[in-house]
């Protein structure tokens, strides 16, 4: 069922708020503490996505508008951001598009959900695999079943498969939840926001928290350390052809994906993104003015859901909030 409000403005502050969760919202979930930040990271784009193709007459034109503009800005703000960052949005950009131009219902709402989320998923494992070839998924294997052996219990199981299969399912099933959620959102969202903007005009305003951004330093720790955990196990089998193995695979990965690759992709899209900003200065102007305000309503939604909920009735208000101040209020 499409929405019955049609207002001009709520598209472009769709668009907005998907760019501010793309290029900073991680900071501030981080610096309030909000948990599972990447698993609420990946749902929120699809939370954007479904309420364009719910607010659009033309629901492929304008995801892939929306799409466009919020790697742009990704790109402006978040300069920093690794290929498959701009991968993750692009894929959920056009999955989107695609699913929505068939339909905009409940059916397709979920379906989307779940191969959106699906691809974060089974994208992290690929990353993985390719920085450290099949050893990282040997020494999954290999620690799981010695620990089985010594327990007693059967030592002969595909740990590595388990766990891929357990983490995409629960992805995929938290996608459809949210696909199914966010079909059902627009009319929460007109019943609540008078209240909501309400409460909001009444509140003092704090500074946002400052997130110190250390995100490089942890990737390369978080790397060193799998990376002794895979030779660790080896070398604890007593196979150390195959540790050196590991550590001359995972090196030269290295080397190739961030200082050979890494450098061309981002020139290349360095380079489209300065063409396509000059034809589009215009709207990604507007969604980079919009979005000092925009960080200001995430204090006051975060304040209101705290104040209103306990639990974890927090972040589902926290989301309401914010999308109502976003698109509604000062409009």
């Amino acid at each position: 069922m499409k929405s019955t409000v049609q207002h001009e403005h709520i598209i472009p502050r769709l668009t907005a708020l998907w760019a501010l969760s793309e290029s900073g919202l991680g900071g501030f979930m981080h610096a309030v503490k909000i948990p599972f930040t990447g698993f609420f990271l990946g749902g929120f784009a699809i939370i954007m996505i479904t309420l364009i193709a719910l607010h659009s007459h033309k629901p492929f034109t304008q995801i892939m508008k929306a799409t466009l503009l919020v790697v742009l800005v990704k790109a402006t703000a978040s300069p920093q951001s690794p290929p498959m960052a701009y991968f993750a949005v692009a894929f959920q950009g056009l999955s989107g598009a695609i699913i929505f131009a068939l339909g905009v219902n409940r059916v397709f709402a979920i379906a989307f959900g779940a191969v959106a989320l699906f691809e974060s998923a089974i994208q992290k494992f690929i990353t993985a695999t390719l920085i450290f070839g099949k050893s990282i998924w040997e020494a999954a294997d290999a620690l799981f079943n010695s620990i089985a052996k010594d327990l007693g219990m059967s030592h002969d199981v595909a740990f590595s498969f388990w766990l891929i299969g357990i983490y995409t399912g629960v992805y995929t099933i938290w996608g459809m939840l949210l696909g199914n959620w966010s079909y059902s959102l627009p009319a929460s969202l007109l019943a609540t926001k008078a209240s909501i903007i309400e409460q909001a005009n009444k509140l003092t305003n704090t500074q946002l928290p400052e997130s110190k951004k250390k995100k490089g330093n942890m990737k390369l720790i978080s790397l060193f350390f799998i990376l002794l955990f895979i030779i660790s196990i080896f070398l604890l089998q007593g196979n150390s052809q195959q540790a050196m193995y590991s550590i001359t695979r995972t090196v030269a990965a290295l080397l190739l994906l961030y200082f050979i690759l890494a450098p061309i992709t981002k020139y290349l899209f360095a380079t489209w993104a300065t063409r396509q900003s000059s034809k589009r200065a215009s709207d990604i102007k507007q969604i980079l003015d919009a979005l000092p305000q925009l960080r200001n309503h995430l204090s006051s939604a975060m304040q209101l859901a705290k104040l209103n909920h306990k639990g974890l009735k927090v972040y589902r208000a926290f989301v309401i909030n914010l999308i109502v101040l976003s698109i509604y209020h000062d409009s």
